[in-house]
């Protein structure tokens, strides 16, 4: 119930009503203009927008062929043109018409002062951007030329990170963008204005019957760096240069959320330039505070942006002429819209009217398949059968078997529920060449998980290494079991992949080895299975951040308990290049379903699917071909009393035909050693080898 509420209140907050549009004319000299903005329905009802048009020397007049465009945005409390750069200095040194646009709630008495929930960039971005569509508009309508391919953006602090959102929400229209210490996400620190933490309060509620209420979704639209939506950004070929100037010491808009934006920005591979200001980079004069204020914002845009944003030179890949959103209608194939999935649905931006139109859509309806070991087809919204022919048409099917899976393990916990690793060391021994490092790092708010990391000798390499997430199987000894220090010294494997030059990880699941945890549901977990889940995206996580690990070489394996978590992570986990499950799996039809109910696992397959494989709403078939075009391994002991042989085989066999449809058939792998439930020396041998084809090579 709370989620179907908070994802309604998404929809009344941020639904479109686009009343009749009455567009100014452009001013022939430097003025002010109203223009229609969409409705805001906390105050229903038409609305309008100041925008202060800043021309090169004054007068439309001089917009010529090399002169851009570009927004300059005021901060959280401010009006017209405060706290950002000079639009009239903008204006003459760069070459551009300026815009200052008094987005909504604008000034202290709705952003600061109002009952209303600030509105942290959605609304206010699509101001902005119908602001530089009028202008763009204005100038293609009055045959006027200018520089298409010179546009930017610029703001600070609340306009910081309005100007971010601009390209979140138009990711072909701009050449570059400067961030002055604007707001990355809108965490709950600043969101409920908790104690001890940024001094910036937004006023919202966590109570979901509160026209103030934050949905999960609004938080997950209005974090920058959301990896789910930088993606969208990368598959768009979004071309953008984004600087993000950032104090160290900036407590109002925490650094912490600068750094991980620029992480999640890199890790898309947008083109992203962090300018983190220290002590050692104040002049007096451009900067002057590590903290919020920076310094002159005018002179640090004109500073640093100088490469970027300069009239001088036309064959700048900056001035470029490219496809604007705007344009979207009048381009074939590009679609005229945006989509953003959240956790209840997906926020669209809508170009088809040129200028943006913002609405929030549900999620359909999850069609229910009665046989999850028939992969050749995916069901619509009213149960219509599609074939799959090619990946595109395997897209939607993968997405209904996530979220069917999370029906029975419980909702993977948001990317906002991240917290900085904060990793420590508990102790360092040499096992040969190797150094093997006990730690703990911070998983969530409230728990901790200890893991052992491996790192082979560095020797005279300096390249980075392809790693690997060992996951445990069931034992109270946990990770010290693939750590090689006690239990079965076949499943050493976290030693063994050291030794063969691979940086590895072995984390504790939860309440095995020394990771105390009681699986109380208050901690936010329907199960221990979506636990570890997390937990395990956590470790990959820490393995990004060594410097020693190649990000785009990370496997996973894992033995029995730890085979079917590497699946299960990797179905959420795309940073996971290459799987290896031994033992951990069959069909569900062919398994002993009660076995998967205690309260380490999933418990609703007792309580809400009453332990039948016929109720359940997904299977290993479906799992498994999630995880294409990935390489994965599968060891399945011919005498293994714990999953029978050949559900191993039927599910590798229901998933083949979609690892051909990506031309990857022979990466899908089966070995079927004559052993018990183990994993056989030969058999590692194999996986091994598989591994090195798949991360080395």
């Amino acid at each position: 119930m709370r989620t179907r509420l908070g994802c309604l209140i998404f929809l009344l907050l941020l639904g479109p009503a686009v009343h009749a549009e009455e567009w100014p004319a452009l001013p022939e000299q430097n003025g002010a203009v109203e223009i229609p903005a969409q409705e805001w329905p906390l105050r229903p009802g038409p609305r309008r927008v100041r925008v202060l048009v800043h021309y090169p020397g004054e007068k439309l007049a001089n917009v010529g062929e090399r002169t851009g465009l570009m927004l300059t945005l005021h901060n959280w409390g401010g009006t017209d043109c405060v706290g950002t750069a000079s639009p009239t200095v903008l204006a003459e040194k760069l070459n551009v018409v300026a815009l200052c646009v008094n987005y909504l709630q604008s000034g202290p008495k709705d952003s600061i002062e109002g009952p209303e929930p600030y509105d942290f960039g959605y609304l206010q971005s699509l101001d902005a951007l119908r602001a530089l569509w009028w202008l763009d508009h204005g100038l293609k309508s009055r045959e006027i030329k200018f520089a298409g391919g010179r546009v930017f953006a610029t703001g600070g602090s609340g306009g910081g990170n309005v100007a971010l959102m601009c390209n979140k929400l138009a990711p072909l229209t701009f050449a570059c963008i400067i961030d002055l210490c604007g707001m990355k996400k809108l965490s709950d620190d600043i969101a409920f204005n908790l104690p001890g933490g940024s001094d910036l309060n937004a006023r919202y509620s966590r109570d979901p019957n509160s026209p103030n209420y934050l949905s999960l979704d609004r938080q997950e639209l209005c974090f920058v760096g959301n990896p789910d939506h930088l993606a969208i950004l990368e598959l768009k070929a979004s071309q953008t240069r984004i600087v993000t100037v950032h104090g160290v010491d900036d407590t109002t808009c925490p650094y912490p959320d600068a750094v991980e934006m620029v992480h999640w920005m890199r890790r898309a591979g947008l083109d992203v330039e962090p300018r983190f200001i220290t002590k050692d980079q104040l002049d007096g004069k451009v900067f002057t505070s590590t903290g919020h204020a920076l310094g002159n914002r005018t002179e640090i845009v004109l500073q640093l942006g100088a490469k970027y944003l300069s009239p001088s030179d036309p064959d700048r890949r900056e001035h470029i002429r490219r496809l604007m959103d705007f344009e979207r209608r009048d381009v074939s194939p590009y679609p005229t819209t945006i989509r953003y999935r959240t956790s209840n649905g997906a926020f669209e931006i809508d170009y088809s009217a040129g200028y943006p139109v913002g609405r929030v859509v549900p999620n359909e309806p999850l069609p229910e398949y009665p046989n999850h070991q028939d992969l050749s087809f995916v069901l619509d919204s009213i149960g219509a059968k599609h074939a799959i022919k090619f990946p595109g048409d395997w897209f939607d099917r993968c997405d209904h078997i996530v979220r069917h899976f999370q029906r029975v393990a419980g909702p993977l916990p948001s990317l906002l529920r991240r917290v900085p690793l904060d990793v420590k060391v508990l102790e360092e021994v040499k096992v040969g060449t190797l150094t093997r490092r006990k730690l703990s790092f911070q998983s969530d708010p409230t728990d901790r998980v200890t893991a052992y990391l491996f790192l082979p000798s560095a020797g005279k390499s300096v390249a980075k290494r392809p790693a690997v997430l060992c996951l445990q199987q069931t034992t109270n000894v946990g990770k010290d079991e693939p750590a090689g220090i006690r239990g079965d010294p076949n499943l050493k494997y976290a030693l063994d992949l050291a030794e063969r030059g691979y940086v590895t990880l072995a984390p504790d699941y939860p309440s095995f080895g020394e990771h105390a945890y009681d699986f109380d549901p208050k901690h936010g977990y329907v199960s221990g299975t979506m636990k570890a889940i997390w937990d395990n995206i956590r470790a990959v996580d820490l393995l990004e951040t060594l410097p020693e690990v190649d990000a785009e070489r990370i496997g996973c394996i894992g033995h029995s308990l730890g085979g079917h978590n590497a699946i299960f992570t990797a179905v959420f986990e795309r940073r996971l290049k290459a799987i290896v499950s031994s033992c951990g799996f069959s069909s569900m039809q062919k398994d002993d379903v009660p076995s998967w109910t205690g309260p380490r696992y999933m418990p609703l397959i007792a309580s809400e699917f009453k332990n039948d494989p016929k109720l359940l709403p997904f299977d290993f078939h479906e799992l498994v071909a999630a995880l294409a075009p990935r390489p994965f391994f599968a060891s399945a002991a011919t005498k293994d009393n714990d999953f029978d042989v050949t559900g191993v085989k039927d599910v590798l066999d229901a998933a083949r035909p979609i690892y051909a449809l990506y031309g990857k058939a022979d990466d899908l792998v089966g070995h079927y050693p004559e052993a018990g439930h183990s994993f056989p020396d030969d058999s590692r041998r194999r996986a091994y080898e598989f591994l090195d084809r798949a991360l080395r090579q």
